[in-house]
């Protein structure tokens, strides 16, 4: 599979890398239906992930181009520049909202190339992403969204959760190291995995105000929009996934949004997908066809 490494820049100064698989390896625009943009999940990046790299290759054969993308939160930490100077980014450091200005980089740069339609794919915090985007700031290039696996990120129900006592110790530590003034030390958390974040990213992600849930943000969609869930996720019993296929059906129909939105669950799949990637890419295959 041929590909072409390529660059955009954010609107505040953050350069974000990417690679582009042609439908017909050395097509233009012209020649496709339209670009699918794939945005990584938490600490991954555009050429690391074993699900988008399948994906890839599978949906460019339906006369889509592909384009793998990172957004600043792609790795757990490294060194960029922005329009202030020099920080530090990656998925420890990463505000989630910014992910507005990454995705709009990446769709002013399609349209620069001349593509008319856009579809935002992302797995896991990349799916968040992609519908918070659609809730923020909506493109006219964009014509779907496909969400691979998005978290529920509310902060009540991690209080109450199996592992409630991690989170209150988690998020005890990151709030006071804000209140102490260091919102931009690390901490070390154990939920919902092992990782080294800062306090002010921890609390952005998981804080009470409960900004990135994917139960709210399906309020706002507005494009054909199909969430895609592993059966063995929604029952293993982690927080943030569990019976949230059937809490997202159950609001598309009180909000009346089943002609656009769809969800579906790949029986047996994990968050990965690892041993259902075919299933998988059939399911992406069929709704990217329908448009």
């Amino acid at each position: 599979m041929i590909v072409e490494l390529v660059k955009t820049q954010t609107r505040d100064g953050v350069r974000l890398d990417g690679a582009i698989t042609r439908a017909n390896d050395v097509g233009s625009a012209s020649q496709s239906k339209g670009l699918i943009v794939c945005l990584h999940g938490v600490g991954s990046n555009f050429y690391g992930s074993t699900m988008m790299n399948v994906l890839a290759e599978g949906l460019h054969c339906e006369q889509w181009d592909v384009l793998r993308v990172n957004t600043r939160g792609h790795d757990y930490c490294y060194v960029g520049s922005f329009k202030m100077g020099v920080r530090r980014f990656g998925s420890g450091y990463e505000t989630v909202a910014d992910c507005v200005q990454d995705i709009a980089a990446w769709v002013q740069w399609a349209k620069q190339l001349g593509y008319e339609r856009v579809v935002l794919l992302g797995h896991s915090l990349g799916a968040i992403k992609t519908v918070f985007c659609q809730s923020h700031e909506m493109a006219d290039l964009v014509v779907a969204v496909l969400a691979i696996s998005p978290p529920k990120l509310e902060h009540e129900t991690f209080l109450v959760g199996e592992r409630s006592g991690e989170f209150r110790a988690s998020f005890s530590a990151a709030e006071k190291l804000i209140a102490n003034g260091l919102a931009d030390e690390l901490v070390d958390v154990t939920f919902p995995f092992p990782l080294l974040i800062t306090a002010a990213s921890y609390v952005d992600k998981y804080g009470a105000q409960d900004r990135y849930n994917i139960v709210k943000l399906i309020e706002h969609l507005n494009v054909p929009t199909h969430f895609i869930y592993g059966g063995s996720e929604l029952t293993d019993g982690n927080t943030a996934f569990a019976g949230l296929a059937d809490i997202l059906v159950d609001k598309v129909r009180d909000l009346e949004l089943g002609d656009f939105v769809s969800i579906e669950v790949i029986a047996g799949a994990d968050h990965l997908y690892m041993r259902h990637l075919d299933t998988l890419l059939a399911s992406a295959r069929r709704f990217v066809e329908a448009l």
